[in-house]
């Protein structure tokens, strides 16, 4: 994922708390984050939202290190 000046955009984890055993659990772009919050509100839903960790590059793993 990039942002519309190339770089990559921010990622957060969205964690929906529940009485479940097992919460709902997904990844939103820094964008959709408001939304998000924004509609779990308006269901009397709290949600949890962290910053994803960037995956790191296993050296000889990127695209240009194959050619």
């Amino acid at each position: 994922m990039t942002n519309s000046s190339g770089e990559a955009a921010q990622s957060y984890e969205i964690t929906y708390l529940s009485t479940r055993p097992e919460p709902e659990v997904r990844t939103a772009e820094a964008g959709e984050v408001a939304a998000v919050i924004e509609h779990a509100g308006e269901h009397g839903m709290q949600v949890l939202v962290r910053p994803c960790r960037r995956p790191v590059q296993e050296p000889g793993t990127r695209k240009e290190d194959e050619s």
